[in-house]
């Protein structure tokens, strides 16, 4: 051990290991914006390495964590207080009852861990980031990255649509039609427009919430910039035609506007979602005469007899009812990990469903059938405790915590939103935003309380 000790101070002192990491988060960052085209997109050209690179995020986060586990002056004896954080008893109440509805379900343990892993994608960067220093100046640079993957990848989407290039991962005998809004949605470097969707609404609420609470010390100069860039993103977001997107991003301004009303500043939210709801509702019919692909697509969703999401929620209920309570099991259901190690539950998928799933297209309905009513309501209060936590940010004097309290407030609710009708919990490019955000803040908020 001393000798461990030795090379950590000679080779990786605090303040360098402390640096390291955070460009080992930079690094995850920048690569779950584009992983998707190596592990998904171009999987056929690529074989063997697509499931290689599919792990190198958690390659990197094993690594990260043994170092900080491991290192004299950041883990080791430190770490308990170092991890120590208003999240922590919802979070140990829940992972403790999955255990032991895994026990109760006979559910393999590799299924089970991979099944509560689905929902929880990036906590090991969570408590990883809460064992260091996060200076401001290194959260700006993650929000410009940000900036700049985002306008990447709402470039490549009006490309996509310019010349029409249809979504990737289907065959053509699949493809319905390849005209704009059905089959021809803007996608960037990710595998769906849904997922395009989910980045860019994330980014933009990270935007506009930064405008709002630095408003007074821009210079017209700087706002103007951050304006075009806000729509030119906003651009790209619309030719997603990510209806899920663009309904979690009103509908988190106008929640969170209506809950916290009284206050000034959250009203000029709700009043930005009745505004954001408008434009969308005229753009959205402008739309259905324009697009002949997307009026096609709309009628599609509600012929009930072919809508492959209305019958996962029929085939999740009927799941449901097995066992109402606590469920059938982590991973026995709906999660990536359901469908790789072929759940003895998905014999009562309805007949019509696609054999070709993956996944079953609705993180609440695969939750509630999982976990069952006491595991939703034990997540649920997760959420309460980050809600509780980030509103006590907001009226923090440092602009900086405000600013990332508002954002995990709304991004959150919107988060939620998304994952009753996709993937967006245990997507990586939307997921990565929430708890790498969410890790700041605590971060800070631990700082604050202990500064006081």
């Amino acid at each position: 051990m001393k000798r461990l000790n030795n090379l950590f101070y000679q080779y990786l002192p605090a303040e360098r290991t402390n640096q390291l990491l955070l460009m080992a988060t930079m690094a995850i960052v920048i690569w779950t914006s584009f992983e998707l085209l190596f592990t998904r997109i171009w999987s056929n050209w690529l074989p063997i390495i697509p499931t290689l690179l599919g792990y190198v995020t958690e390659g990197l986060l094993m690594l990260m964590a043994a170092v900080v586990l491991l290192h004299p002056d950041i883990g080791r004896r430190r770490l308990l207080q170092r991890f120590k954080n208003p999240l922590n008893t919802s979070l140990i109440v829940f992972f403790v009852f999955a255990l032991f509805s895994m026990f109760v379900n006979n559910v393999p343990f590799a299924q089970g861990v991979f099944g509560v892993r689905a929902i929880f994608q990036f906590l090991i960067l969570f408590f990883i980031l809460l064992a260091v220093d996060i200076p401001g100046r290194f959260v700006r640079q993650v929000f410009h990255v940000l900036l700049g993957l985002g306008v990447l990848q709402s470039a490549a989407g009006i490309f996509e649509i310019l010349f029409k290039i249809p979504l990737p991962l289907r065959d053509v005998e699949e493809r319905r039609s390849v005209s704009i809004g059905e089959e021809v949605r803007a996608f960037g470097f990710m595998d769906s427009s849904n997922t395009l969707g989910g980045y860019l609404m994330g980014i933009i609420l990270l935007l506009v919430i930064y405008l709002f609470v630095y408003r007074k010390e821009l210079t017209k100069k700087q706002l103007l910039i951050y304006s075009v860039i806000g729509l030119f993103l906003l651009a790209g977001l619309g030719l997603t035609f990510s209806r899920q997107a663009f309904l979690a991003m009103i509908g988190c301004f106008g929640l969170v506007g209506l809950i916290f009303r009284k206050n000034k500043a959250f009203r000029m939210m709700l009043y930005g979602a009745i505004g954001l709801f408008i434009v969308f509702a005229v753009v959205y019919v402008a739309a259905l005469f324009m697009f002949e692909g997307f009026a096609q697509r709309n009628a599609n969703t509600f012929d009930l007899s072919s809508n492959y999401r209305y019958l996962i929620v029929l085939s999740g209920l009927t799941v449901f009812t097995f066992s109402p309570v606590i469920g059938v099991g982590p991973g026995m259901f709906g999660s990536n990990a359901a469908f790789v190690f072929n759940a003895k539950m998905h014999q009562f998928m309805h007949e019509d469903l696609p054999t070709t799933m993956g996944t079953v297209d609705n993180n609440a309905l695969y939750v509630l059938v999982e976990y069952g009513v006491v595991g939703v309501l034990l997540l649920a209060l997760i959420f309460v405790a980050i809600l509780k936590t980030m509103a006590k940010m907001t009226h923090a004097a440092d602009p900086k915590h405000r600013w990332v309290g508002l954002f995990i407030i709304t991004f959150t609710v919107a988060w939620l939103l998304m994952g009753t009708l996709s993937t967006a919990w245990e997507n990586h490019q939307i997921a990565l935003l929430f708890w790498l955000f969410l890790a700041v803040a605590v971060n800070w908020y631990k700082y604050d309380k202990t500064e006081e």
